[in-house]
């Protein structure tokens, strides 16, 4: 029963955004972000006021999802999908099905299904079942939970003569290309004077962690700006001076020289701008060297996040 103010007494009245993340598979927080900036979202309030989905609204989720996976926009896929009633979300989201061909895999069938794709050299698929992890899960799940120890395994296998290094190519040529796209997809972020920079440190030519936390960033409202890998400590000081922005992450993988000339670099770095440092490849002293500059170690891709929101929220 809904009353004249648009809330509902039943107690049982729909899904509040946490049952419907995990029914649906998307995280929680794109979730929220479709509903600020595009309306897709819980329409019914309960007696206290809670926002719950109705079943309709959960067709309306999950039909902007696939029509964004196909690459709509998002504000088109939303504007698509609040166009149609319940029996037309039905027929859309049925048609939808047959075209998107996916593999309807979990989390953990997706990883081995992507090495397998590796292996077989079949980009096709690589991309397909990745675009639709970020689709379904978030690029940090995604990334945490199956490109990342996809790519490790690649490594490990490389390393022991039974991959050649071509699979390992392929694999992040194609995972850039999703992240990227993924990323695009998102919606409209402010890209104007960059309040994150990301970038690789000098000499090191591993760029996707970077293009994961660039989705990851989209997916929570941060916009920011790559600067890729082996970037000179002299170019990094020269963008921190002129745009001065809240955060620089800096990604190094492969081990860098307790005496880097880098550090020094860092260490001179405007202290309005927090320095978060990623990758395995710093020395453990970095925090001597730098001093009262200050740093802050990246752990992992979702605190990560979060942290860099809650700075940039400042």
């Amino acid at each position: 029963m809904t009353t004249s103010s648009g809330s509902d007494a039943s107690p049982e009245i729909g899904w509040g955004v946490g049952s419907v993340a995990a029914r649906l598979g998307i995280a929680a927080s794109t979730l929220r972000t479709w509903e600020r900036r595009y309306d897709v979202g819980p329409s019914r309030r309960t007696a206290g006021g809670h926002r719950r989905y109705t079943e309709t609204d959960i067709d309306r989720v999950v039909l902007t999802q696939r029509l964004i996976a196909r690459g709509a926009p998002a504000r088109d896929a939303a504007r698509v999908a609040h166009a149609l009633d319940g029996e037309g979300l039905a027929a859309a989201l049925g048609t939808e099905q047959d075209r998107r061909g996916s593999e309807d895999l979990g989390v953990g069938d997706t990883a081995p299904a992507v090495l397998e794709a590796a292996r077989g050299g079949d980009s096709r698929r690589i991309a397909r079942l990745v675009g639709d992890a970020m689709d379904t899960h978030g690029a940090t799940s995604a990334w945490t939970e199956i490109v990342a120890p996809t790519l490790v395994e690649i490594g490990r296998e490389w390393s022991a003569g039974r991959l050649p290094i071509e699979v390992e190519h392929l694999a992040s040529e194609v995972i850039v290309g999703e992240l990227r796209a993924y990323t695009r997809r998102i919606g409209e972020l402010d890209h104007g004077e960059p309040s994150v920079v990301l970038a690789g440190a000098e000499d090191d030519q591993h760029s996707l962690p970077l293009f994961a936390m660039e989705a990851a960033l989209a997916e929570a409202g941060v916009g920011s700006l790559v600067l890729g890998a082996r970037l000179p400590g002299q170019s990094l000081a020269s963008v921190t001076h002129r745009s001065r922005p809240q955060v620089v992450f800096l990604w190094a993988s492969i081990v860098r020289p307790d005496d880097d000339p880098l550090i020094d670099v860092l260490a001179g770095l405007t202290r309005s701008t927090c320095l978060i440092l990623g990758g395995p490849g710093w020395p453990p002293r970095v925090e001597e060297r730098l001093g009262p500059r200050g740093v802050i170690r990246s752990t992992d891709l979702r605190s990560t996040v979060q942290r860099i929101r809650g700075i940039v929220a400042h």
